[in-house]
């Protein structure tokens, strides 16, 4: 079965049209989903018994090396229907056990042994996992939606949103210096919001999740990201 059957045309995302493009599409999606993922998967492995085997950025680096040198990893995902995020930490554990394992073939010691054992995330480690995957997510959302503002000459709009919003500052403050007055700024913000929000549904999407639970995805979105 390919990539595309698997799918319904309502969620074909940009990460399977990538996939189908091959080595054109390859960098680009390798630079993006190792962007996206390379801060959330350190904050696991430096809170999990996984940096008992590897210095967490080693182990990282050595797993994105890997799976990103086979495009087949991917599609393997894409088949699974499994949220990439899980996909992704899963695919850390298990390289990280293949070096113990390489590692236990020249050692005589049952040292290795035990620390497999115990080579999986703690419940904080994935808590900690999750709210950094979700910083990365509204990241790329943010990114996404302020590209297409300031391709369509609303720039300032962007800068009342993130004054407003990532900043703190009252529309009072923020909105006269760009050109608005209080109430232009309410209403451009929650554009940029409906926007933002869209942009992570896309996003979700991408990853894998089912239509049906993308409200409460982002409702845990947003828990995550108010703590």
């Amino acid at each position: 079965m390919s990539t595309a059957d698997h799918f319904p045309t309502t969620q074909q995302t940009w990460i399977l049209d990538r996939l189908a493009e091959g080595a054109v599409g390859a960098p680009g999606l390798r630079e993006t989903l190792m962007e996206r993922y390379r801060e959330p998967l350190l904050i696991y492995a430096r809170g999990s018994t996984l940096r008992t085997i590897a210095e967490p950025d080693e182990l990282v680096h050595g797993f994105f090396a890997h799976f990103f040198s086979d495009l087949r990893n991917l599609e393997r995902w894409a088949e699974s229907g499994t949220r990439l995020r899980r996909w992704m930490m899963n695919g850390l554990v298990l390289h990280a056990r293949g070096l113990r394992r390489d590692a236990a073939r020249n050692r005589e010691t049952g040292v290795l042994d035990v620390l497999a054992a115990r080579a999986a995330g703690t419940p904080d480690a994935e808590a900690a996992f999750e709210a950094a995957w979700a910083r990365s997510l509204l990241s790329d959302a943010a990114t996404a939606v302020q590209a297409e503002l300031v391709a369509e000459g609303r720039s300032a709009a962007w800068e009342v949103f993130r004054r407003h919003i990532v900043n703190g500052e009252a529309y009072a403050v923020c909105c006269p210096p760009l050109g608005y007055t209080v109430d232009d700024g309410r209403t451009v913000t929650r554009m940029v919001s409906m926007r933002v929000r869209r942009t992570l549904r896309e996003l979700l999407l991408q990853e894998g999740t089912p239509e049906a639970e993308i409200g409460s995805e982002l409702a845990a979105l947003e828990r995550l990201l108010a703590r």
